[in-house]
């Protein structure tokens, strides 16, 4: 009877045999619901996963000692591989496993979802499947969604007539110092082990890190499209797109779309002029001899300097232009207008170009909630003069422990 039952129900998935043949000899078999059958659940399958075995991002802070001293060679943010490593293990998803009712009807079940391996220049999938591997030896970096490994160029010795100028599409690390009268670019990051000497352009598409300092004489020019580390800075042209951090400033023209921080060793900032889109923090601010030293806050320093730049190619090129067409009509008047229509049209891109990427900067920035426009200082000298915005305020006496900051339409120290 319960067979049949089941049958006409059409039960016949997971039934308990057990029960079944039990339970016409249970005393309590009526009256009492027992369960006869029983089906199977479905089991989604896992997703994929990825297992770094190199990190992905880095905090670029400097370990301050008892003694109020940075060392500059710590950051150690460098991520060296060789050839065949292994910079993240691939873990392959899992069939989902159907289940069943018991009405012996099919419950489908979810597969999981690989995920896509972050694979970037330089790198590849092994044979397997299972591991993103390094196709070169090099410095391991996490940008745009991937991994990359770019190629560091190592130099033993100091950047001189021995090496000539340098211009690497990687990492480059300078053991030495760089002499007087070179240029070292890299569309990575470059590290420099010794010092900056004057009349020197040093360019990284990253970061950069001079350990022992820059000694410009008003000469020299250090930019990053990331941020800038250095023991100290003197008589220099600094551009950094993100931060800058050091332990002395002295003359230095300075753009940063970032914060300042000049808080370690001596801790100063004498002369000069520093833009920050954000915050300048020092110990102390000018001299006792009452140097003019300039602090700018707000904007984006270094966009709206190459801005410029550009505008004033633009009016060049136009003057230049001008200047042609009057000339009498010759061969050599029409090749000639036509090289500085070209590069017309080419400043012309670059300028449409800066201006998108300053409005979008400019709009997230609004939107942000971290726009802090402030000079903090433990010591600020007579000559000090703090521009916020349209506001300018110039401190005719010391001051001690303060933030200045725009409020209500002034600056105001707090």
């Amino acid at each position: 009877m319960l067979r049949r039952a089941l049958s006409e129900n059409k039960v016949s998935f997971g039934l308990d045999e057990a029960l079944l043949e039990a339970l016409p000899e249970k005393m309590d078999r009526y009256f009492h619901l027992y369960k006869a059958a029983q089906g199977t659940a479905a089991v989604n399958g896992t997703d994929g996963a990825i297992e770094d075995q190199f990190s992905r991002s880095f905090e670029h802070t400097l370990t301050v000692d008892e003694y109020d001293r940075v060392d500059y060679t710590s950051l150690n943010i460098v991520q060296n591989c060789e050839k065949g490593d292994v910079i993240c293990r691939i873990i392959a998803p899992t069939k989902g496993v159907p289940g069943r009712t018991v009405l012996n009807q099919e419950i489908p079940a979810r597969d999981g979802r690989a995920m896509a391996p972050p694979k970037g220049r330089n790198t590849e999938i092994n044979e397997d499947g299972t591991a993103l591997v390094a196709t070169l030896s090099g410095h391991v970096e996490y940008t745009s969604r991937s991994f990359q490994v770019k190629p560091v160029l190592d130099i033993p010795g100091n950047v001189d007539y021995s090496t000539g100028n340098i211009n690497f599409l990687g990492d480059v690390h300078i053991h030495g110092d760089i002499c007087s009268g070179f240029t070292v670019r890299a569309v990575g990051s470059i590290y420099v082990d010794g010092a900056v000497e004057a009349g020197t352009t040093v360019e990284a598409g990253g970061d950069l890190m001079v350990t022992k300092g820059v000694v410009g004489n008003n000469q020299s020019v250090v930019r990053a499209h990331r941020s800038i580390f250095a023991k100290y800075l003197e008589s220099t042209h600094v551009y950094a797109h993100e931060n800058l951090q050091t332990d002395c400033m002295v003359n230095c023209e300075v753009y940063c779309d970032g914060s300042v921080q000049v808080r370690s060793g001596r801790g100063i900032i004498i002369g000069g002029r520093t833009r920050a889109a954000h915050e300048v923090s020092a110990n102390v601010v000018g001299a006792k001899s009452e140097c003019l030293t300039s602090i700018y806050l707000g904007g984006l320093p270094c966009e709206e300097f190459e801005r410029e730049l550009v505008q004033q190619e633009l009016e060049e090129l136009e003057a230049q232009l001008e200047a042609v067409e009057r000339k009498p009509n010759s061969p050599n008047k029409q090749s000639r207008l036509s090289q500085l229509r070209m590069k017309l049209s080419v400043s012309q891109m670059k300028l449409d170009q800066i201006d998108k990427s300053l409005e979008k900067l400019m709009a997230e920035r609004e939107d942000g909630k971290n726009d802090l426009r402030r000079l903090t200082f433990g010591l600020a000298y007579p000559g000090t003069e703090i521009t916020i915005g349209d506001c300018v305020r110039r401190l005719e006496q010391e001051s001690r422990q303060s933030t200045a900051s725009l409020l209500s339409g002034e600056i105001c120290l707090i």
